[in-house]
């Protein structure tokens, strides 16, 4: 990586921001792991980290764009490559959050999907060692 006297202020703040964005994904990761997958804990802690993330998104696409980042980028392409390379680590983050977001989602589905089963029989011992059976009630043909 260059020395900061060498880079434009634009690559500056793009690496700000591409640090910034890491940073909140490595905390989201943390949050969905912390929450073992029980939907309910962690998730005003998410829903926050969401919004901090948009924005940061957000104020990415937008710096990116201007005529000062494209320049910048012009005369110091190491530098600009090294922003593309934080900005891959942060699509990695992101991919691998997702990855761990849709198997807590899968993993809450197919609970959802057990519990509500209402044809399974629950047989569960009581401190006698004598079952109970907490079945649904079935016609006296099928019992």
């Amino acid at each position: 990586m260059p020395s900061s006297a060498q880079s434009p202020s634009a690559l500056h703040d793009l690496e700000g921001l591409c640090v910034t964005l890491c940073s909140i994904l490595e905390r989201e990761h943390s949050v969905l792991r912390k929450s073992n997958g029980l939907i309910g804990q962690g998730v005003a802690e998410l829903e926050a980290l969401q919004i901090e993330k948009d924005a940061e998104i957000g104020r990415l696409e937008l710096m990116s764009r201007t005529e000062d980042a494209v320049l910048a980028a012009r005369e110091q392409p190491e530098f600009a490559q090294h922003i593309r390379e934080q900005l891959t680590r942060c699509k990695q983050l992101q991919s691998r959050n997702h990855q761990v977001f849709s198997r807590i989602v899968s993993a809450q589905r197919r609970i959802i999907s057990v519990l509500r089963e209402a044809d399974d029989d629950i047989s569960l011992y009581d401190r006698g060692g004598r079952t109970r059976d907490y079945g649904v009630i079935r016609d006296a043909g099928t019992a």
